[in-house]
């Protein structure tokens, strides 16, 4: 009889994806909203390389305006379910996020990059379409001289992507590598984001 090879996946790397039922009624509304705020409120990200790409981090935040509370405070129930399911101790997480909006117009992108020192981050996608640039994330494990996959799977991926959807909600853990691939088409990407503190690192 052949002996049973056991894998225990100790270390995944978990991201939440769910989907606001009630999301149609918003983006109309709140598109028109953003590209507003586009014409007042001046791009942050000017250390980026990608800062063509227009978003209101640290210049307007997101959180604080009612017009987004319906949006907000279905993220935030999405990333304390994301954190109960891993028996994260809630006690810990500030429920008051940062948050700032993202707009691609065609040959927008955004590298690859962290939100540490956040502890939880959130991606809300407001309007997008099913050409729009897609989301990347790395695996945050580095291996020197990885072998060679014959299939790729759960188990061996080294990246991931999606394709956004009309109030997909991601959420992942602050620390993981993500990049926003070129927006190809003349439609425009609305992307939210939300950072999640330590609410012993305020």
């Amino acid at each position: 009889m052949k002996e049973t090879l056991v894998l225990h996946t100790y270390f995944p790397t978990i991201i939440g994806v769910v989907t606001n039922p009630d999301h149609q009624a918003l983006e109309n509304k709140l598109t028109k909203k953003c590209l507003k705020l586009r014409k007042k409120i001046k791009s942050g990200g000017k250390n980026w390389i990608s800062n063509e790409t227009y978003n209101t981090l640290n210049t307007y935040h997101l959180a604080k305006d009612p017009d987004f509370s319906d949006i907000n405070e279905f993220v935030t129930t999405q990333v304390i379910r994301y954190c109960e399911a891993q028996s994260i101790d809630l006690s810990c997480l500030d429920t008051d996020p940062l948050a700032w909006l993202s707009i691609y117009k065609k040959n927008n992108y955004q590298e690859w990059h962290t939100h540490i020192p956040a502890m939880i981050s959130a991606a809300y996608y407001l309007r997008c379409n099913d050409s729009s640039a897609k989301i990347y994330f790395k695996n945050p494990v580095d291996t020197m001289l990885p072998s060679k996959v014959l299939s790729y799977n759960n188990l061996n991926f080294e990246q991931v992507k999606f394709q956004p959807k009309p109030g997909m909600v991601l959420i992942f853990k602050s620390h993981v590598y993500h990049c926003v691939s070129q927006q190809h088409n003349n439609d425009i990407r609305i992307c939210l984001s939300y950072n999640y503190r330590r609410k012993d690192s305020i």
